[in-house]
């Protein structure tokens, strides 16, 4: 569970630059982006879904890494920009943003610190981060609400092992 990893109000920040101050995961505060779009995982993990929130943002806002850790991905994947941040087994990943020029793979980042600049294209009406939260990889992979690193997402619980078919 993503949001055992510690106290989320002292690890874990908004990824938009205007709401870099921990959540306590109290009230929603005015402050705090607006969910566009929850968090709705597949069924089967070749389901279509929604492996993310949509934060509601303006193009050209900074984006900055929620939590502290590594980055793993900056750059285009097929028509968008993407950077991805390693967190141990957790991954953090951002689209539309390009990426700043100091943002490149291999760099540490802090919680906080600017790692681009959002780009339309994601939300049809208006500018919006996806941001996703996943751990493991390939079919293994298991995405998760990113809301939970803030102490506000849906927890859903996990079996102890595999079942036939996932």
């Amino acid at each position: 569970d993503p949001a055992s990893t510690s106290d989320p109000a002292s690890v874990w920040t908004w990824p938009l630059a205007g709401q870099s101050q921990p959540t306590s995961g109290a009230a929603a505060d005015p402050s705090e982006p607006a969910v566009l779009r929850p968090f709705e995982p597949p069924r089967h993990r070749w389901d279509s879904g929604h492996r993310g929130v949509d934060l509601g943002g303006y193009r050209g806002e900074a984006v900055v890494a929620a939590g502290s850790g590594v980055v793993l991905y900056a750059g285009y994947l097929v028509d968008r920009p993407v950077v991805v941040v390693g967190h141990g087994e957790l991954r953090t990943t951002y689209e539309p943003v390009a990426p700043d020029p100091a943002t490149v793979v291999g760099e540490r980042v802090v919680r906080g610190q600017r790692i681009g600049t959002l780009r339309s294209g994601h939300c049809a009406a208006a500018a919006c981060l996806h941001w996703g939260l996943v751990a493991g990889h390939g079919h293994a992979a298991v995405y998760y609400d990113p809301l939970l690193l803030l102490g506000c997402g849906a927890v859903r619980l996990e079996p102890l092992s595999p079942s036939p078919g996932r």
